[in-house]
C-alpha cells in the first residue's frame, strides 16, 4: 500500500511536471509557473520542517539555519568556484544536515532541552551563523553574493521560469516522498510515541536519540536543498535576506494549519496561505495582506487546532465535490477573475463542507486514523466506545481476608535477572537512596514496600534505566547497566509501568501496545504487532476498549493498559510502580488477579505498592525501604513482623 501511495504521489509530480513545456501550447502566462513554483518552494520548506516538530514534537526555529546555509553553500560555490548547479545540491544538503547534527547532538542529549527550551536554542542559531557569514569574506564578507544563472539547464528545459518551477517541483516531491514514507514506517510510530511521551517509548525500546538525529538530518537535507534553488532563483544573496524568522515562521504556521499529524498537511498549509497572500496582493490589500491573513489563520486554528487535513478528511468526497464544482463553474462561466481567483474560491468552499459541525469523538477517531493509515498493513478500524465510564469487568476472586491468610507459593527460582549492588542516587543535597543491595531472581513476585518517600520508585527508575545511579551499580542478567541506553535496557527484558498512567495519548489503545511490540525485544511489523497486541489486552481484559483512545477509558482501565503495553515488549522482569493507586476495592481486586495471571506467565515481577494486603497477597518476598536503605528482605510474614519494619511504618511506639 504504501508503495502504491509514492506511485500515485510520482504520478501527479509528472503531470505537474508536463505543465512546463505545455505552457506555450496551451498559452497559459509563465506567471502561474512562478506562482506554483512558489507553492513548491514552501511544500518544501515547511514539509521538511513537519518531519521533525510535528511529527516527534520538537518545535524548531531553525529551519532558516538549514534553509540559509543552503543557499549560500550553492551561492559560493557557483559564484566563486565555478560549480555545476546540480553538483552543488548535494552539498548545500549535507552542509545544512552538518549544522543539523551539530544541534541535535548537543539537544537531543540533553533532557532539559526539551519544549521552549529546545526552540529557543534553535532560534539561536541562524542568528550565530549570520555574523560568521557576514565577516567571513570567503562566503560573503558582508557585500552580498551575486548567483549566476545555470544556462545549459535553462536552455535545456526552454526558460528560466521552467527550470525554476521544475527544480522547485523537484525538490517538494522529494520532501512529500520523504514525509509520506516515514510516516508509513516505524521511523513515523517512533516519532509519534516521542511526542507523545518520549521517556516512556525510550523505556519500551524505542532508540529515541536515534530517530530524532534522523528527523532533524531529514529536515536540514530538505531546507538546505530548497534553499540552492531559492538562491539560483533570486539571483543575489544577502545576510539579511536568508538568515531572518521570516522562513520559520511561515513554515511553523503552514504546518499547523495543514495539520501536523499527516504528511499532506504541511503541503494543503502551503497551498493555502500562497495562494491567500497572492489574491491579497493582486486584489490590492498587500499592505494589510498580513493582518488579513493572521485574522483568518487565527480562526481556523480556532476551529480547527487538529489542522485543515483532519477537517477534509471527515468528509473527503464531500469536500472534493464542493472543490471540483465550484472550480469547473466558475470556469465555465468564465466571467469573473482569473484561475486563481477561482482556485481561492473553491478552496474556501471545500474548507466550508470540512467545516460543519462534527462530533468530538467522530473527530478523535479521525485523528487516530491519521496514525493508523489504512497504507501501513491493512486497515485500522477505531471502534466506537462510550463516553460513560466502563463498568469494571468482573473476576473470579477470594475473599480479601482469605487471601491474606494464603501468601504465594514459594517460586522455583532461577537465575538472578536484577543485582543492584550498594547502589546510591542523590539529587543535589537530597540523597533518595543511601547503599541499597538487592537480588531479584527469574520466578519471583518481589514486593518493594516503604513509607512515603523512602526511594523505591527511585530504585524503580534506576533498574528501568530512566536514572543512572551516583553511586554502585546495576547489573541486568549479569549484564552491568553502567552507560547503557534506556532503550537498550528495555531490549535486555526490562519493562515497568507507572504511578500516574502515560500512555500515548494520540493512538489507540490497541496501537499502545502495539508499539511496543514494534520496538520491543523481538521486533515485528505493524501488521504483526497489531495482532499480538490483541492477545496482551485479552490478558488484562481491555479487549473490548482496543479501538478506544486513553482519554475515553477510566482509571483503572489505563493502569492496565500500562500493564498490557509493559507486558507487549516480552520482559523478562516487570516493575510495577503503585500500579493499583487510585483504584476502588473492585478494582484493586481486578488488577489484583491480572497481576497474578502475569506472574504465572512467567514473568518476574517487582510489585511497589502501598497496599500491604495486596502485597502479602502476592508477593514471594518482601524488600522494605527506608530513608534509602533496604531495612528488611524475606518472606512476606517474617518480614511485615518485624519490629523494625513495624516502627518504620507505625511510629516509635509502634512496638511496645
Amino acid at each position: 500500500m504504501a508503495r502504491r501511495g509514492l506511485a500515485l504521489l510520482l504520478l501527479a509530480a509528472a503531470v505537474l511536471a508536463a505543465a512546463a513545456p505545455l505552457r506555450e501550447v496551451f498559452g497559459f502566462p509563465t506567471f502561474y509557473l512562478i506562482f506554483m513554483a512558489t507553492v513548491f518552494f514552501w511544500v518544501a520548506q515547511s514539509t521538511s520542517w513537519n518531519i521533525l516538530s510535528g511529527y516527534s514534537g520538537y518545535f524548531s526555529f531553525g529551519q532558516g539555519a538549514f534553509f540559509g546555509v543552503g543557499a549560500y553553500a550553492t551561492a559560493v560555490l557557483m559564484s566563486r568556484h565555478d560549480f555545476d548547479f546540480i553538483a552543488t545540491l548535494p552539498v548545500a544538503g549535507l552542509v545544512a544536515v552538518l549544522i543539523a547534527l551539530a544541534i541535535g547532538a548537543v539537544a537531543f542529549r540533553l533532557r532539559s532541552l526539551r519544549g521552549e527550551i529546545f526552540a529557543l536554542l534553535t532560534l539561536a542559531v541562524p542568528f550565530i551563523i549570520a555574523p560568521f557569514v557576514r565577516v567571513t569574506p570567503a562566503l560573503d564578507g558582508g557585500q552580498g553574493l551575486r548567483v549566476p544563472v545555470p544556462r545549459q539547464y535553462v536552455d535545456l528545459v526552454g526558460g528560466f521560469p521552467e527550470f525554476i518551477f521544475l527544480a522547485s517541483l523537484a525538490i517538494a516531491t522529494l520532501a512529500v516522498a520523504i514525509a509520506y514514507t516515514a510516516q508509513h514506517s516505524r521511523m513515523g510510530w517512533a516519532l509519534f510515541a516521542i511526542r507523545d511521551a518520549e521517556n516512556v517509548a525510550e523505556g519500551l525500546g524505542v532508540p529515541t536519540f536515534r530517530y530524532k538525529m534522523l528527523a532533524i538530518s531529514l529536515n536540514g537535507f530538505i531546507a538546505g536543498l530548497a534553499g540552492a534553488v531559492f538562491a539560483v532563483q533570486v539571483g543575489f544573496l544577502t545576510v539579511e535576506g536568508v538568515f531572518n524568522l521570516t522562513v520559520p515562521l511561515f513554515v511553523i504556521v503552514m504546518s499547523v494549519l495543514g495539520g501536523r499529524s499527516h504528511w499532506l498537511g504541511p503541503a494543503l498549509g502551503a497551498l493555502v496561505i500562497v495562494s491567500m497572500r497572492d489574491r491579497l496582493a493582486a486584489s490590492g490589500f498587500e499592505g494589510w495582506s498580513l493582518v488579513i491573513l493572521g485574522l483568518v489563520l487565527a480562526t481556523l486554528v480556532l476551529l480547527a487546532p487538529e489542522g485543515l487535513m483532519a477537517r477534509l478528511l471527515i468528509r473527503p468526497r464531500a469536500a472534493s465535490l464542493v472543490f471540483a464544482a465550484v472550480f469547473l463553474a466558475l470556469a465555465a462561466y468564465g466571467g469573473w477573475g482569473a484561475p486563481l481567483d477561482w482556485l481561492a474560491v473553491a478552496m474556501a468552499a471545500a474548507a466550508v463542507v470540512a467545516f460543519l459541525p462534527v462530533s468530538r469523538r467522530r473527530l478523535r477517531q479521525q485523528e487516530a486514523r491519521l496514525l493508523a493509515d489504512e497504507a501501513i498493513a491493512g486497515p485500522a478500524e477505531v471502534q466506537p466506545v462510550e463516553t460513560e465510564p466502563a463498568e469494571v469487568q468482573p473476576v473470579e476472586v477470594q475473599p480479601a481476608a482469605n487471601l491474606l491468610a494464603q501468601p504465594a507459593p514459594a517460586p522455583e527460582l532461577g537465575q538472578p535477572v536484577i543485582e543492584c549492588l550498594d547502589v546510591a542516587r542523590s539529587f543535589g543535597g537530597v540523597h533518595a537512596l543511601r547503599g541499597v543491595s538487592l537480588t531479584v531472581r527469574e520466578g519471583e513476585l518481589v514486593g518493594l514496600v516503604g513509607p512515603n518517600g523512602s526511594g523505591k520508585t527511585t530504585l524503580v527508575n534506576l533498574i528501568s534505566g530512566a536514572f543512572a545511579p551516583t553511586g554502585g551499580e546495576i547489573r541486568i542478567l549479569g549484564r552491568s547497566t553502567r552507560a547503557m541506553p534506556q532503550h537498550r535496557m528495555a531490549h535486555l527484558g526490562v519493562a515497568r509501568t507507572y504511578q500516574i498512567p502515560r500512555p500515548f495519548e494520540s493512538m489507540s489503545v490497541r496501537d499502545n501496545v502495539a508499539v511496543a511490540i514494534m520496538f520491543g525485544r523481538q521486533p515485528r511489523s505493524l501488521a504483526e504487532a497489531r495482532r499480538l497486541a490483541a492477545e496482551h489486552l485479552e490478558l488484562v481484559g481491555l479487549s473490548r476498549l482496543a479501538g478506544a483512545r486513553p482519554s475515553e477509558i477510566n482509571l483503572h482501565e489505563r493502569q492496565l493498559l500500562e500493564m498490557a503495553r509493559a507486558l507487549a515488549g516480552r520482559p523478562r522482569v516487570l516493575l510495577l510502580d503503585e500500579a493499583l493507586a487510585g483504584l476502588n476495592p473492585a478494582e484493586i481486586d481486578n488488577a489484583t488477579q491480572v497481576v497474578r495471571r502475569i506472574h504465572q506467565s512467567g514473568v518476574t515481577i517487582v510489585l511497589v505498592e502501598h497496599l500491604l494486603r495486596v502485597v502479602n497477597q502476592l508477593a514471594t518476598r518482601i524488600v522494605v525501604l527506608d530513608q534509602g536503605l533496604a531495612l528488611a528482605d524475606g518472606a512476606p510474614q517474617a518480614v511485615m513482623s518485624d519490629p523494625a519494619v513495624i516502627q518504620a511504618y507505625l511510629g516509635k511506639g509502634a512496638h511496645a
